[in-house]
């Protein structure tokens, strides 16, 4: 009676066993499905998304960059409450002192935006708001011809198909980085179908249509033409550039400023890593990172100007360059500094224009929106976007010093007040009024994580 017993409870055991295993290869055979990866599924694989780890996030802590509770509560805000539950809003500006001054949203959703916040869900692992995000920009953002819109609007105003090369190559890259975690082969097609509208047969990025401030002889001298300057008069900014735009984050433009459009390439959007992912996955032509490569160390100008070009004035390969982009006579430093953070990613970044960004930071402790060709002078208000590229370039080129000073700087903007929604947040301050703007923060993020 015993050994029946026991026999018994032996049988059981195994059928219970083999009951967990069904059941485990059940989920399995679910997930391979709804992941699209039964059968043969596309597989694309990509350099590692670039985690700072203990050592560096310590340093932003130190500087109340504390990335767990910003990423936290920016979620609440400008996603929650400033977007639409779904999407993040491009800024969220918490309420007034007075009662008048209620919380204002941007009503816009920046297509970059949605990327960099994708990029934030993929990394922590939250798969559901990943796939509800992704599906939502889809929806919201693709136009029939397979680009995407670069902005849509809530309310009433009418979505425009705005579409730029930089928003696009935004969502590529982050589209990449949620494929290879959570992605299906629809989400493969997607990736696949974006790429064919951004880039060429030969792999290079697609030209568009690029506006860079032009010279205008009726209203200023040109840059070779100092005649009307008088003997032992050095000749004012306006004779020799024209009116200044304002800094590169800054909406408002002087009216006097003329713009004129160029076909070309912007040397920023050369993101060097994913054009290296692309080849190497089959998705552009062999060869396409090695042009690419060569078209962005081709506008660097040496000479004295440590600094990169703006825009190529053709294709890729076409060796001409547009120097003065949004600010007459002067480098455009938000750019360069992109373009900077690209090749420091692939181990590419040459030792004097990092040298000029790292004693621009250590000497003023900001970076500034513009360097003045004629004066040698840094000018323009702070180009705020460009501080977690710089912490990145810091931390590719292994050096602790400007990415501590750079998280000083940024630190000096976070939310300290214990009561405030708002509290660990980035900030700026505008009309008197606390702003926190999506790319700031979520950018912020993925550069302290």
């Amino acid at each position: 009676m015993q050994r029946k017993e026991i026999a018994g409870m032996g049988t059981s055991k195994v059928v219970t066993g083999a009951i967990i295993i069904l059941l485990a290869l059940g989920a399995t055979v679910f997930y391979l499905f709804y992941t699209g990866r039964f059968g043969g599924g596309s597989k694309i694989r990509i350099t590692d998304p670039t985690r700072v780890g203990y050592e560096w996030n310590h340093l932003a802590a130190d500087n109340n960059i504390v990335s767990d509770y910003l990423f936290s509560r920016s979620k609440k805000l400008i996603v929650a409450k400033g977007g639409n539950g779904v999407l993040a809003a491009t800024s969220y500006t918490i309420p007034g002192r007075l009662v008048t001054q209620e919380e204002e949203n941007s009503g816009i959703y920046s297509l970059s935006d949605q990327a960099l916040l994708l990029k934030c869900y993929v990394r922590a692992g939250d798969r559901g708001s990943a796939v509800a995000l992704k599906e939502t920009v889809i929806r919201d953002f693709k136009l029939e011809n397979g680009s995407y819109r670069s902005f849509v609007y809530s309310g009433e105003k009418e979505n425009e198909d705005v579409v730029t090369t930089a928003a696009s190559l935004d969502w590529l890259d982050a589209m990449m980085e949620y494929y290879v975690t959570y992605g299906n082969d629809n989400d493969y097609n997607e990736i696949k179908g974006l790429t064919e509208v951004l880039f060429d047969s030969e792999g290079r990025i697609k030209t568009e249509p690029i506006s860079v401030a032009a010279y205008v002889e009726s209203l200023y001298v040109s840059l070779d033409d100092t005649s009307s300057i008088k003997e032992g008069d050095e000749g004012s900014m306006e004779q020799i550039y024209g009116t200044l735009t304002g800094d590169y984050d800054s909406a408002e433009v002087d009216d006097k400023t003329v713009l004129e459009d160029v076909s070309g390439v912007l040397l920023s959007n050369i993101n060097l890593r994913l054009i290296r992912d692309l080849e190497n996955n089959g998705l552009i032509a062999a060869g396409a990172y090695d042009r690419a490569l060569k078209a962005v160390k081709d506008g660097f100008t040496g000479e004295g100007y440590n600094f990169y070009a703006y825009s190529t004035a053709g294709d890729m390969d076409c060796g001409e360059y547009v120097y003065s982009g949004t600010n007459i006579g002067s480098f455009d430093l938000a750019q360069n500094i992109k373009t900077m953070r690209n090749l420091a990613e692939v181990g590419e970044l040459d030792g004097e224009s990092f040298a000029t960004f790292k004693e621009m930071i250590f000497n003023f402790g900001k970076i500034y929106s513009a360097y003045t060709i004629m004066t040698g002078n840094y000018s323009g208000g702070e180009a705020y976007s460009s501080y977690t590229d710089g912490m990145m370039i810091a931390y590719y080129m292994g050096d602790k010093d400007i990415y501590e000073k750079l998280s000083d700087t940024l630190g000096k903007r976070v939310a300290t007040k214990s009561t405030s929604p708002a509290l660990y947040m980035i900030f700026r301050e505008e009309n008197e009024r606390y702003v926190f703007y999506a790319r700031e923060n979520f950018s912020t993020r993925l550069v302290t994580s």
